[in-house]
């Protein structure tokens, strides 16, 4: 089941991203994706009353939205949950013409990432360009999915 994330799903979401230290190591990171699940707007996945996966996006134009946090907990992982939060956002919002996502950039040389960005490919995003936004050492790529 899909739903709204709620303000005491937060912790949840935490105890998430600690399952996945392979993604989430990085303590600035850990600390700006705690700020997003208590300030943005989301969805999460519930399996048997519990939290498995959330997603949290920012609308910054009104066709266009970004996903801006997205995490399933490590043993919930490669079952679908991912795919049902982001066409979960997709059907809530009709107006959206378009949805972005930032991720790691291959250029990095990160295995973990690797999947994360087969992951967007397969739900119909490509690479749009690449950014300096997390500093040299962690560029990004903007991933971008007409809808």
């Amino acid at each position: 089941m899909i739903r709204r994330l709620e303000p005491g799903d937060a912790e949840d979401c935490d105890a998430i991203i600690r399952s996945l230290p392979s993604w989430f190591g990085n303590d600035q990171g850990i600390a700006e994706c705690a700020e997003a699940v208590r300030s943005q707007a989301g969805l999460v996945r519930l399996e048997d009353g519990a939290v498995t996966g959330f997603l949290t996006w920012k609308r910054h134009h009104p066709e266009t939205a970004e996903i801006t946090w997205l995490a399933v907990h490590a043993e919930h992982r490669g079952a679908g949950a991912g795919t049902e939060l982001v066409e979960a956002l997709v059907a809530a919002s009709p107006a959206l013409r378009y949805l972005t996502v930032k991720t790691l950039s291959a250029a990095c040389d990160y295995q973990p990432y690797e999947e994360t960005r087969a992951f967007y490919r397969a739900r119909g995003f490509c690479e749009l360009i690449e950014l300096d936004l997390w500093g040299p050492e962690n560029p990004a790529t903007l991933f971008l999915r007409p809808l």
